[in-house]
């Protein structure tokens, strides 16, 4: 004889689940899908934000170094990997031809891209600049890098029409 009791308990074992169960996980499903699609915004803002300061960081390295003749913030900016495989006078150098040129015509177009190591992580580009000048063009090339943070020069060069007299 089965106790009524127990023919009860055995029943509600078999009932499907209750649809406040149902509704807890659509809840979590969709938390997961927000947190998701925040974290693809987060991203790819970032990676929007790091083409912008990558440029903005060349254009600066460019108007320091070709405008302003300043060897001192290209001596701050240069990556540490490339100072110690390239001496400090060809940063000097470099400022020296470019003062011998004498001072550009502002308005330059820059061109390059910035690429990024996983889609996200690591920006790296290189850009170019066509400066008018009085007698000549020249062309400054860049390699910049955010390894950590903050930006750097990794490489860096002129070429010109012909050499400054």
């Amino acid at each position: 004889m089965t106790n009524s009791s127990s023919l009860k308990h055995t029943k509600s074992k078999n009932r499907p689940p209750r649809s406040g169960q149902r509704g807890q996980a659509l809840v979590f499903l969709i938390i997961v899908i927000a947190v998701i699609a925040g974290g693809l915004f987060f991203l790819s803002s970032m990676r929007k934000d790091a083409k912008a300061e990558g440029e903005r960081f060349a254009r600066q390295v460019i108007e320091r170094c070709a405008f302003q003749h300043d060897v001192k913030f290209l001596h701050a900016s240069v990556a540490s990997d490339r100072r110690l495989a390239v001496p400090p006078a060809m940063d000097d150098q470099f400022i020296y031809f470019l003062t011998k040129l004498g001072v550009p015509d502002r308005n330059y177009n820059l061109t390059g891209q910035l690429d990024f190591d996983h889609y996200f992580g690591s920006p790296h580009g290189t850009y170019q600049a066509i400066l008018t000048y009085p007698d000549q063009h020249a062309t400054v090339s860049l390699t910049v890098a955010r390894p950590s943070g903050i930006w750097l020069v990794t490489d860096f060069g002129v070429t010109y029409e012909r050499p400054p007299q």
